[in-house]
């Protein structure tokens, strides 16, 4: 790498800090960024004809299509209450077990953070949904914002995840082994974070701290459940197990038929949209139906568009590193280090945590995947399983202090609950996902065995 392009890297990196600083859209950042780099190392005319040129290129991939429709069928399924419906059937399952709301708050964000793919939308979603129901419950606030912060990292494993399409598409993995791999570990992630729910609660009442008496009196309204089931045959808080066939009736069909072979990712993501345009139009009433749709097309359409527009910035900065030389300098370096391939591997993981204080999961995904995967499957990793552990690890860092996008999000949609609470209560969850990824280290098979078994195309 030449003394040249380290110095329009490091002017490039400052450029983007500077932008993120000054709260441009990470998208633009990106963009203006990777235009800088490119004037840098060529001229304006390259950048020009670069950025004009990005758009198409990274958006013209076919691979691409399942975005705005998983998209698409997470939102028509929000809409149809079935994320809501998943909360209230658990709340009522579990409500005798120790830290029963908590526990339902969890199952709830599962629900939500699967059919959504979005870490942030359950989270600001969930706080109002579940908080108050946890703390009325004689739980804690911390625990209660732990639960929803952490339970908002599952929609990353847990199919169809927009994160992990994303990652299949930028390292050419398959999209199908890679969505049915994120199952697995997704479960072995609620598994620890029930444990985690029940050792706080146990723990805090046998040392007599549980909910302080002026808890409920601080939340006041900030976490009312705003879910106002406008136009819906179930209003919420209503106990609707039919609403939770209906949720498993579209996993089952999107997910299922790529087990099965019977379709590839994109016409099973087709499918599973269909499935949950036809739950809407049965669960809403018929005077409602198209201020319902139009809700939904106008959310999915903003939601798809922000996604491509981080594409297209990614897009633009992996073009600077690659024209600068960052990346293959990077392989390179590592690779001839000779270093042991797990100390590369736990080095490359912990590259991922400071880009959470910054960064989503999504961006982390379409800048760091690049750079990482090359490097992991030279030391013969398997590609699906990297694939699993950086996005694991990338949705972990939204989590993780000082600067966890998913706790600024619970505090903005509860804020008297104060941000130092909010990191208290997340600590715990962080112990458990470093457990977790342990454990998937330590036995690859938890992540591999499912893809490898079915009979998914592409």
């Amino acid at each position: 790498m030449s003394t040249t392009a380290l110095l329009a890297l490091l002017v490039v990196l400052l450029v983007f800090g500077a932008l993120l600083a000054l709260r441009l859209h990470i998208g633009l950042a990106l963009v203006a960024a990777g235009f800088t780099g490119v004037v840098l190392l060529r001229s304006t005319d390259a950048a020009v004809s670069t950025v004009s040129n990005q758009p198409y290129s990274s958006a013209a991939d076919y691979s691409l299509t399942i975005v705005p429709l998983f998209i698409l069928m997470g939102v028509l399924a929000v809409r149809a209450g079935l994320a809501q419906a998943g909360f209230d059937l658990a709340s009522r399952v579990l409500r005798r077990l120790p830290g029963g709301p908590a526990l339902a708050s969890l199952a709830g964000s599962g629900m939500f953070a699967a059919v959504t793919g979005s870490s942030v939308a359950t989270v600001a979603t969930m706080a109002r949904v579940s908080t108050q129901a946890i703390v009325r419950a004689g739980l804690s606030v911390r625990l209660a914002a732990g639960v929803v912060c952490a339970g908002g990292t599952l929609g990353v494993l847990i199919p169809p995840s927009i994160v992990l399409v994303l990652y299949g598409v930028v390292t050419e993995e398959s999209i199908g082994h890679l969505l049915l791999a994120g199952i697995g570990p997704g479960l072995l992630t609620i598994l620890a974070y029930a444990v985690t729910v029940v050792l706080v609660v146990v723990s805090s009442r046998r040392s007599g701290r549980a909910r302080t008496d002026d808890e409920t009196a601080l939340l006041g309204d900030d976490a009312q459940d705003d879910a106002s089931g406008d136009g819906l045959r179930v209003r919420p808080g209503q106990l609707d197990p039919v609403g939770f066939a209906y949720l498993v009736v579209i996993f089952a069909v999107s997910i299922g038929t790529i087990y099965l072979g019977i379709a590839t990712p994109t016409e099973a993501a087709s499918f599973g949209a269909l499935t949950a345009l036809v739950v809407l139009l049965l669960r809403v009433r018929p005077p409602r139906w198209l201020r319902a749709l139009r809700d939904a097309l106008g959310e999915a359409v903003g939601l798809t568009a922000m996604t491509f527009l981080l594409i297209t910035g990614a897009g633009v900065f992996t073009y600077f590193l690659a024209l600068s030389g960052a990346s293959s300098a990077l392989v390179g370096t590592v690779v001839g280090a000779e270093l042991s391939p797990y100390l590369v591997l736990v080095l490359c993981l912990l590259l991922l945590l400071p880009l959470g204080m910054f960064l989503d999961g999504i961006s982390m995904i379409l800048i760091a995947a690049p750079l990482l995967h090359p490097i992991l499957t030279e030391y013969g990793f398997d590609g699906i399983w990297i694939g699993v552990l950086v996005v694991k690890v990338a949705e972990m860092a939204l989590i993780t202090p000082p600067v966890g996008m998913n706790a600024f999000v619970y505090s903005g949609a509860v804020p008297r609950a104060g941000l130092g609470r909010v990191f208290r209560g997340i600590v715990p969850f962080i112990v458990a996902d470093l457990v977790v990824v342990a454990v998937l280290i330590a036995v690859p098979g938890i992540v591999t065995w499912l893809p490898y078994l079915s009979s998914a195309q592409g």
